[in-house]
């Protein structure tokens, strides 16, 4: 998450203060503060944010509050979150297993997507 800050700043030239004020939670309406994110980019936040702050970081940094909960629990937790796109609107988002390369992680979210879809296209009332 810290890193997806890092580039946001530097790659739309704004400040700290800038992506503060642009990060209000579309849910609580509450405002994230400029001392809040230098904190997590200098890994003073200790346990995982509050939902409504990372739904304003989301909107701050114009991403879907999902994929910023899996950054969070990537930067937090240790976890190695895979957060594929498979359609228009839609995503799988899963805990890969440990030491999975990218190539892999790609591979599993095809096989997943297979499945999910087979399923789909099932008859309705059949029972497995």
């Amino acid at each position: 998450m810290s890193d997806s800050i890092r580039s946001h700043v530097e790659d739309k030239g704004i400040s700290i203060r800038t992506l503060a004020l642009r990060s209000v939670s579309r849910t609580t309406g509450q405002h994230l503060t400029a001392q809040w994110i230098t904190d997590v980019l200098s890994g003073r936040v200790p346990r995982m944010p509050d939902v409504w702050r990372l739904d304003a970081l989301a909107t701050g940094l114009g991403l879907d509050p999902d994929s910023v909960k899996a950054m969070a629990i990537t930067q937090w937790m240790g976890w190695d979150i895979v957060d594929v796109r498979t359609g228009a609107g839609e995503r799988l988002i899963f805990r890969a297993p440990k030491g999975y390369t990218p190539e892999r992680c790609m591979r599993l979210a095809n096989e997943l997507m297979q499945v999910i879809e087979a399923k789909e296209s099932e008859p309705e009332g059949r029972q497995d």
